[in-house]
């Protein structure tokens, strides 16, 4: 009989959890980087080095699932080895299929919610930062380098960590109902919200952008060759945003880096 796992083990493989991409290969995906996350709790369910060995290459295998929410699918592996090294015949198909069974709804549902919808969210943020903040006077740092990128990581991490954190102990507790789990997140509920939040931040955006160009007021048509420079990088860097979304509609922050980029380099010529 192994000895019980404790909630400190249940802790390293949430914090072992945070390498699982690090370990990325083609031929198995996150296998690798989940294998060395069940590495804290296998070692102590399987105290001799041989149990410990097999058990490690049933979790090298194949494995996919959105990096955030892998986390509960190390909880119910886990929980289904810890069933296992105290005795119960627990095949090595049934812990595969528990892992592939939360691996395909995390990863359909996680995909859309934290590539296509918080990410986005989270660099409008952070272009927001640059408006909002006041232009340094001269020979002052601009903060506004800084507050950028701080502001992106801060608003997509408040709502990923909580999912890193809770996600191998919400996995342990409920292994048994990988069903209910899933709709216990209400990923889709939160893809909802975020997307409203996304298209309040981005025509926050235009507001502001429409404010600085003084677009509306009486003395527009006064400097128009000014204005029309002024306004020309956001006419190309739309244009390439929606070829590149057309495209490639995954690549939602490499698409707006470019659009970025062609509208500097036509500031620059104007």
């Amino acid at each position: 009989m192994s000895e019980p796992l404790r909630a400190s083990d249940l802790a390293r493989t949430t914090t072992s959890s945070l390498h699982l991409q690090a370990l990325l290969t083609p031929e198995r995906m996150q296998g690798p980087g989940f294998a060395f996350a069940m590495l804290p709790a296998l070692r102590r369910l399987y105290p001799d080095r041989e149990a410990l060995a097999s058990a490690m290459t049933r979790h090298l295998a194949y494995f996919a699932t959105h990096p955030v929410l892998a986390g509960f699918a190390l909880g119910a592996a886990v929980r289904l080895e810890e069933r296992r090294a105290a005795g119960e015949p627990i095949p090595d198909e049934e812990i595969d299929a528990r892992k592939r069974s939360l691996a395909s709804p995390l990863a359909a549902l996680g995909d859309p919610l934290f590539w296509l919808t918080l990410r986005p969210l989270a660099g409008l943020v952070g272009v927001l930062a640059i408006l909002l903040f006041e232009p340094p006077v001269a020979n002052e740092v601009d903060l506004r380098v800084l507050a950028c990128p701080l502001l992106t990581l801060l608003t997509y991490n408040a709502v990923a960590l909580p999912f890193r954190i809770a996600g191998v102990a919400r996995g342990y507790a409920d292994a048994d109902r990988p069903g209910a789990l899933v709709r216990s997140l209400r990923l889709s509920e939160w893809r909802v919200a975020l997307e409203r939040a996304g298209a309040v931040a981005f025509g926050a955006l235009i507001a502001l952008t429409m404010t600085l160009l003084d677009i509306g007021s009486g003395g527009w048509g006064d400097h128009s060759g000014a204005r029309a420079a002024a306004l020309a990088p956001l006419v190309l860097g739309g244009v390439v945003g929606l070829v590149g979304l057309s495209r490639w509609p995954g690549r939602c922050v490499e698409t707006a880096l470019a659009a970025l980029a062609a509208a500097a380099v036509l500031a620059a010529i104007l």
